[in-house]
């Protein structure tokens, strides 16, 4: 018994070519837009000088695919007593967010601190002050957390996204 095959109609034919071009234009978009994207600059003033700062550490939301510029440290002259202020972009507004920064205190020890977590859209703007005016910070770092997190017996830590780093510049004191 011999079956004959029927002729597939245009309309089919035109319909495969518009599906095929659409999951390639979707597969291109998504393949592109997989990296991180553009996250924006932290302006560190301190002193009556302001400086704009890349990231040094930028990665996607699941911190997964990382860009790294060891040159986007920025730097400022930071004497003992000065406070820094921080502008925040919104890309970072939109997530959690906390200050980490190194110091040296009255007797030359290096010291550290962290703001708190800041959740998503709380402030723009954050002023770091050490409470003695004899201490000298040495770096201000902003840190964006992203949604990748490790469980712990002490709890969940989520994976930093992001960072803005400001360092004293050479030869503050």
């Amino acid at each position: 018994m011999l079956t004959r095959l029927r002729a597939v109609p245009r309309w089919v034919w035109i319909a495969v070519v518009a599906i095929v071009v659409v999951i390639a234009a979707v597969v291109t978009v998504l393949v592109v837009t997989s990296g991180p994207d553009d996250p924006g600059e932290v302006t560190f003033t301190a002193g009556g000088a302001s400086v704009a700062a890349e990231p040094t550490v930028y990665c996607d939301l699941m911190v997964t695919d990382c860009e790294t510029d060891p040159s986007a440290v920025a730097t400022l002259p930071l004497p003992a007593g000065v406070a820094v202020d921080l502008t925040i972009p919104d890309a970072v507004l939109a997530t959690p967010w906390q200050v980490a920064f190194a110091y040296v205190d009255d007797t030359g020890a290096q010291q550290s601190g962290r703001s708190q977590v800041f959740p998503p859209n709380a402030r723009g703007q954050f002023r770091l002050v050490l409470p003695d005016p004899r201490w000298r910070l040495e770096r201000v770092e902003v840190q964006q957390f992203g949604a990748s997190q490790t469980v712990t017996p002490q709890g969940s830590l989520f994976s930093t996204r992001s960072t803005w780093v400001l360092a004293a510049a050479s030869g503050t004191a």
